[in-house]
């Protein structure tokens, strides 16, 4: 039903984009990584500590990385934008978000927050039921195998309602940002998008994540381009399905 291309009532309409232009997007953000090397650096390292250091404080560190990581995911993508018009990224693009669109950045972060917290009571409840009908034993001597054969469906429905979830942050803060949408209709379309292109995203998944251990290889020296390049392919792809 996802593949059809039936238009929807917003003002961009997502493509469906090939399975291998996934490598391509990875492609192209390096390409637009060579062009402004030094900005992109600086941007990405900046990015990667203000995140982790918000995951990192106690006690709301989790919760404060979740709902602020659009409104910065969003002045990535202006960065990235930018390049693309001819312009020369700026490390203070990264924080365009706050400036720009900040209350329907954070509407993002706090709809995705609100969506894992229910995948998470969702496994709750899953866990607990299969050990109330005993199908999964907290019995230590039971062997590992006995448990995860029993543990294995609740698992696969966990992944496929995140995946849901996360199908719907994927484009969203990109489309706040760029397009100028509201939250709710962002995560609508980015639902939409992800699925209608979830092999050219797959690719460029996998593609990404063996790139990202090659480049922890020497030294983690490697992250010094992997780390900017990943972060460039969201705009690339964003541009690919809805601006192309």
């Amino acid at each position: 039903m996802l593949d059809q291309d039936n238009v929807i009532d917003v003002s961009v309409e997502p493509r469906k984009i090939p399975p291998m232009q996934g490598w391509q997007w990875i492609v192209n953000a390096f390409m637009l990584f060579k062009q402004a090397p030094t900005a992109w650096l600086g941007i990405s390292g900046v990015f990667i500590v203000l995140m982790l250091g918000m995951s990192m404080l106690p006690f709301v560190g989790s919760l404060l990385s979740t709902l602020l990581g659009p409104v910065f995911l969003g002045g990535v993508m202006f960065a990235a934008q930018k390049q693309a018009r001819g312009e020369t990224p700026q490390l203070s693009d990264l924080f365009a978000g706050f400036q720009l669109r900040f209350a329907e950045l954070l509407r993002v972060g706090v709809l995705y927050l609100f969506g894992t917290m229910l995948v998470m009571v969702l496994m709750a409840a899953l866990l607990a039921g299969a050990a109330f009908v005993g199908l999964i034993s907290l019995d230590k001597n039971l062997q590992a195998f006995e448990q995860m054969s029993a543990i294995w469906p609740v698992m696969i429905l966990v992944v496929l309602a995140f995946s849901v979830v996360y199908s719907t942050y994927f484009y969203a803060p990109t489309l706040v940002m760029l397009q100028g949408m509201k939250a709710s209709e962002a995560m609508k379309l980015s639902f939409l998008a992800f699925w209608r292109n979830w092999q050219p995203i797959l690719v460029m998944s996998v593609i990404g994540a063996v790139g990202l251990i090659l480049a922890m290889l020497p030294m983690f020296l490697g992250l010094l381009v992997a780390l900017p390049v990943a972060l460039i392919t969201s705009y690339v792809c964003y541009v690919d399905v809805f601006e192309a």
